[in-house]
This record gives C-alpha cells, structure tokens and sequence, in this order.
C-alpha cells in the first residue's frame, strides 16, 4: 500500500485521536490538535500516513543533543498504525520517513521505547534493524498544584 506521508495537520486531529485511542492512550481532538502544533516546534515533527484525506498511522519525532554524544539523538515518541491495516507496509514507510528525517537532522542514532506487552511491535524493530540494547526505568511523579 503507497500511502502519502506529510506532516500532521490541524484536520488531522480527529482520526489521530482514534489511533491514540487503538494504543490506550485516549485523547480529545482538542488535545490532539494541541499536541499537532506542540510538534510544529524546533526538533520535533509528526507525520501521518494519509489516503487521500483520512490519516491511517502517525509516528511522532524528537531529536536532541545528548551529552555524551557530538550529534544529535532522533527519538520516536509514540507510533501507530490504524488496527485494521496493520502488516500492509505502512509501519514500514512511516519508519523510514522518520529515518530520513532524523538523518537530515545529522542523527547518530534513533531510539524508540516499546511496552514489554507488544511483542508484535517488538519483532517490527527487530525486523527493520534495531537491536535492543538497555532497559528503560520510569517512575510516575505526582502533577505539580
């Protein structure tokens, strides 16, 4: 399936929100248009992959300089596929648009936090040649008032 891939927009919002949904992350369009223009920011860009109008996967982008590192570091924040056309290619064209992206901004690397649960999404990376190389610790902090 060759699918367009451009930058979000505004219009996007709602059918991003049901993708964030489909990862368990619901969202309201208006949140999700506010996270649209949030990554109109420097080092940061997200891109849909669209037929026609209707958006059916996003991958969102950061990159930034580390400081044991002389390039930058391309991270991806969040990525999804709509469920109904996953395993068509177009996880493939999202990822190596984002690559592109990432190297047009001098990244040395990219790096991508997967949830122990999606094995799939595991073997996805793995496939397209990323190795897993360290664990990722997290701890939950209370919201300032």
């Amino acid at each position: 399936m060759q699918l367009q891939i451009d930058t979000a927009q505004l219009q996007d919002a709602p059918q991003l929100a049901n993708l964030l949904e489909q990862l368990g992350y619901p969202a309201s369009v208006q949140q999700v248009a506010d996270r649209i223009v949030a990554h109109q920011a420097a080092g940061y860009r997200l891109l849909v992959a669209k037929e026609g109008s209707y958006a059916l996967g996003f991958i969102s982008l950061h990159f930034y300089q580390a400081m044991h590192h002389t390039q930058c570091i391309g991270r991806i924040t969040a990525f999804c596929v709509d469920e109904s056309i996953r395993g068509t290619g177009t996880g493939s064209q999202l990822l190596t648009a984002a690559e592109k992206y990432f190297q047009s901004n001098n990244c040395i690397k990219v790096e991508v936090t997967s949830n122990l649960k999606r094995n799939m999404t595991h073997q996805f990376y793995l496939k397209r040649g990323y190795c897993e190389v360290s664990k990722h610790f997290i701890k939950l902090l209370s919201p300032k008032r």
